[in-house]
Parts: structure tokens; C-alpha cells; sequence
């Protein structure tokens, strides 16, 4: 084998460890009822929901489906504009739910830009996490591009103005963590804000990072991480 074809190898494989679905497996252990995540057992009893926004989240959502399917009562994902239709054109069906799905699939955020779409889904995820008990698990899957696929801006402020205010912070030099910071104070659901609405559920979150270090108040602006700093 040459060098050229060993690196090709090599590549092939490392890209598909981390495949959403792959990754998604290795992270959940199910033992009957029981499911380990990170150490962490977690009983079921038919009381699983799930909430998922993000560029992978559609193949995570679907592996998660075939573990657990049995105990899942519902479940929403915000998921980029067109990636159904083209995970289909490219074959790759393993990455789609069911055809019978609990779980309701969403598009939106063309173009990786918050809009109306993107919106109405974190509204109905909003809904969803709000209506949960102490005896509901909610599971929320989420990866790189999860921010543009939440917005949930704070009343009176509209999309369009939180849009604004980003645009301008970002032509005038602002860091992406100074923007994630503005992103987060004009949030209801960024910053630890889904957590909250989900209380008193166990929240669980998968998170698949593209984010170096993997600082989970960034990707997708932390929505299950508590944030202080202003």
C-alpha cells in the first residue's frame, strides 16, 4: 500500500469515529432500563423526551432512536435547512428517523443564519421543556451550528434587532466569545436558559464539539450550562 493510500486510509477512518451516529453509540451503554452516560446511570421509564439543534444533531437524533426508541414519549430537533433531502441523495438513510417517528424534525437557519424558522422550532422546544415533571428525563443532543438553529430572543427584542446588534459587534472586531456573550444576555434559552424552562426534569446533554477545547458555554452558546459572567 503506498503513502498516499495509507493517509487516505487513515483519514477515511478517523472521519468515520466521528460520525454523528458513531459517536452517539459509544456514548450510550443500555443495560435493560438502564443507560450509562459518562459514568452516570440513568433509569427509564418511559419518560424520555428530546430536544436536539445543530448541524450533526439529525444523525445523533436517529442513533439515539434506535437505542432508546422504546421509552421515548417525544421529541423535537432544529436542524439545518435542506439536510434531509440531501442526506437522501447522498444514501445515507441510517442518518433519518423513522418513518413513524415521536420526534418532530424541523428545518431551518438557511444559509447558517438565525430566521423565523429557526425560531418557531426553539419555540416548540421552549414548550416542550416547559411542560416536563421531576419524573421526565430530557435528553438534548447538540453540535456545531446549534446557536443559528435556537433563537429565542428575550421580549420585546425582535430577531432582526439581535441580529443587528451581532452584525455591527462583529464588523467593529468583537471576538467571537464577546459575541457569544451578547448572544447569550439577549437569550431566553442560551446561557443555561433551556435547562431552566426543563426544571425540575434530569437534563442530560450529548454535546458533539467543533469547538477547540471544548468549552461548552460556546458551542451553541451553553444552553444547558449555567453562565454568570456579563
Amino acid at each position: 500500500m503506498s503513502l498516499d493510500s495509507r493517509a487516505r486510509e487513515v483519514f477515511a477512518t478517523a472521519v468515520r469515529a466521528v460520525q454523528p451516529d458513531t459517536v452517539v453509540r459509544h456514548s450510550i451503554v443500555r443495560k435493560e432500563d438502564v443507560i450509562t452516560i459518562d459514568g452516570h446511570k440513568l433509569t427509564l421509564k418511559n419518560n424520555l423526551h428530546l430536544v436536539g439543534f445543530g448541524k450533526a444533531v439529525l444523525g445523533m437524533t436517529a442513533e439515539v432512536e434506535r437505542i432508546l426508541s422504546d421509552h421515548l414519549v417525544k421529541g423535537i430537533v432544529s436542524v439545518p435547512h435542506g439536510i434531509q433531502e440531501s442526506l437522501r441523495q447522498h444514501g445515507k438513510n441510517h442518518l433519518l428517523l423513522k418513518e413513524n417517528s415521536c420526534i418532530e424534525v424541523l428545518e431551518g437557519a438557511k444559509h447558517n443564519l438565525p430566521d423565523d424558522d429557526a425560531q418557531k422550532a426553539a419555540e416548540k422546544i421552549k414548550q416542550l421543556a416547559s411542560g416536563l415533571t421531576e419524573e421526565d428525563l430530557l435528553l438534548v443532543l447538540i453540535s456545531g451550528g446549534g446557536s443559528a438553529l435556537l433563537p429565542s430572543p428575550i421580549p420585546p427584542i425582535s430577531l432582526q434587532e439581535k441580529l443587528d446588534v451581532t452584525r455591527r459587534l462583529a464588523a467593529a472586531g468583537a471576538t467571537i466569545q464577546e459575541l457569544n456573550t451578547v448572544r447569550r444576555a439577549f437569550s431566553l434559552l442560551k446561557g443555561g436558559g433551556l435547562a431552566h424552562f426543563a426544571h425540575p426534569a434530569q437534563v442530560v446533554a450529548l454535546i458533539l464539539s467543533d469547538v477547540i477545547g471544548d468549552p461548552l458555554d460556546l458551542i451553541a452558546s451553553g444552553p444547558t450550562v449555567q453562565y454568570t459572567t456579563t
